[in-house]
């Protein structure tokens, strides 16, 4: 009798546990028979862009049929990037081996990651947008990638000078750092080098779609007709404004932005000529299949960049795309991409430089042809 009361209160001591647990343990979803999972843990879905970007494809790989299984968990829908409760995260997909592979990244979030995976030196972990390296270099069980932001922005440069009529184009950048700027240092490159002018606006938010719309209206009245958005959520009232002027163009960035708005709001599609792509679905479903065919350990401990070479980094060459550039200006582009690809072409990287580098060299680089 005193047995069975143990294990009864044992019982109730667990179940009380879990219901003060806070974060919910993920259930890792197929058949445990040669199924493949991965955990992907992104703070939030939702945003039209970054995150969004990797949960299509983690959506794409399960409907696949390929004995790969993806989840994936909205960690932190506040963005307060709370230390404990990301680590409780962690916890609930490392511990017991529940998962094949882990996934998350991005500056804000990719520290915790790297704790986690000092943790659980038997777990596989893949951090899908590398900001830094920890001292040490990047952990034996993590494999780590960035993209080639700097190549992006040169070509995005080279279409508005092959695009614009005012000889005017403007780019919109939702915070200024060395990370962001990286973004468009190519970008200031390739349009000083072309004589097109450029204005550049950090609004310093990437959720004020209001205040996206205004400084980019404001672009416009200095004659801008060719506008990137590097700015997330703010990045709506981009399009937004553009599309309410027949002759300007925007560019999207991160997915195709196009697409995203073509039924949904076709006026903001419209107006999006391209956007500027950092393919993080190619590499998370090349990252799956080397997990499931098991050559995923060959990158561990390797921090590598996915360019236009690996089509990490590209425009979006979708049929509005086609049918409202040019055939001169899309020989120009591939041209670009072509001699990007090949190293022919040194492009500014921002993010190559050391702090007091960038300090002299950047505000150079920013303002070469830039109009104020």
């Amino acid at each position: 009798m005193k047995k069975l009361f143990a294990v009864l209160l044992a019982v109730l001591m667990i179940v009380s546990l879990v219901g003060c647990n806070k974060t919910p343990t993920p259930t890792p979803s197929g058949d445990d028979d040669g199924v493949t999972k991965i955990a992907v843990l992104l703070p939030f879905t939702g945003d039209q862009s970054y995150f969004d970007t990797l949960a299509i494809a983690a959506r794409e790989v399960n409907d696949a049929d390929n004995k790969i299984s993806v989840d994936v968990l909205e960690c932190d829908p506040n963005g307060a990037a709370d230390e404990s409760n990301w680590m409780g995260w962690y916890d609930n997909v490392c511990e017991g081996g529940k998962y094949d592979l882990v996934v998350s990244g991005n500056g804000t979030y990719e520290g915790f990651l790297y704790k986690a995976a000092e943790k659980y030196p038997d777990q596989m972990f893949y951090n899908f947008d590398r900001s830094w390296i920890p001292e040490g270099g990047i952990p034996k069980n993590v494999y780590a990638v960035d993209w080639a932001l700097d190549d992006l922005g040169y070509v995005v440069g080279a279409l508005s000078a092959a695009v614009t009529k005012t000889g005017t184009v403007g780019v919109v950048v939702g915070m200024e750092s060395q990370d962001m700027n990286q973004f468009i240092g190519g970008y200031c490159q390739v349009l000083a080098d072309a004589g097109v002018k450029y204005v550049i606006s950090y609004p310093g938010s990437f959720t004020d779609t209001a205040l996206g719309k205004e400084v980019t209206e404001d672009m416009i009245n200095k004659g801008a007709d060719v506008i990137w958005q590097v700015a997330g959520g703010l990045g709506n009232g981009v399009i937004d404004a553009c599309s309410g002027h027949d002759n300007v163009w925007c560019i999207g960035v991160d997915q195709d932005q196009y697409l995203q708005f073509k039924d949904s709001n076709p006026a903001w599609a419209n107006t999006i000529l391209t956007s500027a792509l950092k393919n993080t679905n190619v590499a998370f479903k090349a990252v799956c299949e080397m997990v499931a065919n098991g050559t995923y350990k060959d990158k561990l401990g390797k921090a590598e960049t996915w360019g236009i070479a690996l089509n990490g980094v590209g425009l979006a060459e979708n049929d509005y795309y086609l049918a409202n550039a040019s055939e001169e200006v899309r020989a120009k582009v591939a041209e670009t991409l072509a001699k990007v690809a090949n190293g022919e072409v040194e492009v500014v990287d921002t993010k190559a430089w050391d702090e007091a580098t960038y300090e002299v060299e950047w505000p150079k680089v920013r303002d070469a042809n830039r109009l104020n």
